[in-house]
């Protein structure tokens, strides 16, 4: 079925939704630089985002009203509240308390368990070869066209990680511009073993489920208790379910690497808003001004637990393969 005709079904069927023309997906195994990456294009005086308070309050798009209370052409909520996000890769200041109640963009997982319902695990399901349910198309395209139209906008765009879905969301957004960012395994191995969640959920397992071969589960049993290796193993599994995916579907991709983001991120980001057919930002530019961006694939581990010696790094890459 041609996606335009497709499109039309879709919008056909829920009534029509005028903000949910090319909505933007952003997609990454997770420590790859999406959340640098996508703060940036948040800033973009178009597009629409999950928030903090979305993440809180699921069952209802009304809280999306209090953006264009707190942000606006005429004020913002705090007067040194420059940006929205909270990034420590700008000269910012952050008051803790107060970002609390900030509306803020967020990649959390509560809302979207909550719209997909029961049948879809979409926190740890990789979802391969899973098309939403028309019901499901109907219910999430009416409240994410809500959601861009109370926070005053004209675009939607989305952040994921872990796995890519996109089998699963492009059956809701057959017309989603989707944006890849890739990073160097070894770096992104390491940055794994230095977060909490990844400390308590997939240092010695499988975290994802779905998409993983009989071999794959034996091996990764006798590497459990090698955390840098397990996790090379579920970077693998993640690049190459995305590929697979991007493939199946015959998806135009913009791929994009963490290495030449550092190397020029302002170059790097007009030519990712020129894919997502943006137009200029004062806004993002002004945040590209004040950013720091540092390589951090040439930092120093931050602790023992991500310390890696030599050996450990050419293991990771006997693992991840072509996804080096």
């Amino acid at each position: 079925m041609p996606d335009g005709f497709l499109l039309n079904s879709i919008i056909m069927a829920t009534g029509g939704e005028k903000y949910l023309d090319k909505p933007i997906i952003i997609i990454g195994s997770g420590r790859s630089g999406t959340t640098i990456m996508s703060e940036i294009i948040f800033q973009h005086e178009d597009l629409a985002w999950h928030s903090n308070w979305q993440e809180i309050i699921v069952f209802t798009p009304l809280i999306n009203l209090l953006r264009p209370l707190m942000n606006n052409k005429f004020w913002r909520f705090k007067r040194f509240y420059k940006y929205v996000g909270v990034s420590k890769n700008t000269r910012q200041k952050h008051q803790s308390k107060i970002d609390l109640v900030l509306f803020n963009p967020i990649e959390r997982y509560n809302f979207w368990e909550h719209i997909t319902g029961k049948r879809i695990d979409f926190s740890r399901g990789f979802l391969m070869n899973e098309k939403a349910t028309p019901d499901e198309v109907k219910r999430i395209r009416s409240f994410l066209n809500k959601q861009v139209k109370y926070q005053g906008k004209k675009r939607l765009i989305m952040k994921f990680t872990g796995p890519a879905r996109l089998e699963y969301l492009t059956s809701i957004f057959p017309d989603a511009v989707i944006v890849n960012v890739i990073r160097e395994p070894v770096a992104t191995v390491r940055s794994w073993l230095e977060v909490g969640f990844w400390q308590r959920m997939g240092i010695d397992k499988l975290w994802w489920r779905g998409a993983y071969t009989q071999e794959e589960i034996t091996y990764a049993e006798t590497i459990k208790d090698k955390p840098a290796l397990i996790t090379a193993l579920q970077y693998k599994k993640l690049m190459e379910a995305t590929q697979q995916e991007i493939n199946k579907l015959g998806l135009d991709v913009y791929e994009c690497r963490y290495e030449d983001f550092v190397k020029d991120p302002k170059t790097f980001i007009h030519k990712m808003m020129d894919f997502m057919q943006l137009p200029p930002s004062k806004n993002v530019d002004a945040y590209l001004e004040n950013m720091i961006v540092d390589n951090r694939n040439e930092r120093q581990s931050a602790s023992k637990k991500s310390a890696m010696p030599e050996e450990t790094k050419q293991q990771i890459l006997a693992i991840t393969g072509n996804y080096s």
